[in-house]
């Protein structure tokens, strides 16, 4: 099974709500997880990432931040991250996965997302929206089988 890890900060907003989206856009044909730089272990998703994806039918309900390690690195078949100093940070880690290791918004023109937490609602939905945008470039690239329910999830309302 491909493996994909999807990595922010704190593993509380970005990352899970790119780990629902995909995992959601791609069923069970890839396995997806997500991790933090500098996660405060055991913490759920912030609460208006939570909200935003009960809103849009996506959830992870017992979701509990974990901080990235080798070996989290090492079975993933691809990392992706949110920002280039974290995919700097990653490389440092495990220099030899470099070539596994991109931005979430790299066919969005190389595009960062950045932490919406404690800014306004309308930040967040700009998040998600651009993290959902990129979740479903990254669809199209996956190495999936033709049989596959590739990114079947409708659009968010």
């Amino acid at each position: 099974m491909y493996r994909v890890l999807i990595v922010c900060v704190g593993n509380i907003c970005r990352s899970p709500m790119a780990e629902a989206i995909l995992s959601a856009r791609l069923g069970g044909d890839v396995h997806v997880r997500s991790a933090g730089l500098a996660a405060r272990i055991g913490d759920g998703v912030y609460p208006m990432a939570a909200e935003l994806l009960k809103e849009n039918g996506l959830g992870l309900d017992h979701h509990a931040a974990r901080q990235i390690d080798l070996q989290m690195l090492a079975e993933a078949d691809l990392i992706l991250a949110m920002e280039n100093r974290q995919l700097r940070a990653l490389a440092a880690i495990a220099p030899p996965l470099r070539t596994r290791m991109h931005l979430l918004g790299r066919w969005k023109g190389m595009r960062e997302i950045r932490d919406p937490c404690g800014r306004p609602r309308e930040e967040f939905i700009r998040t998600f929206e651009l993290i959902d945008s990129c979740a479903r470039a990254w669809c199209d690239r996956m190495p999936m089988n033709a049989s596959s329910r590739m990114c079947a999830v409708p659009a968010h309302s």
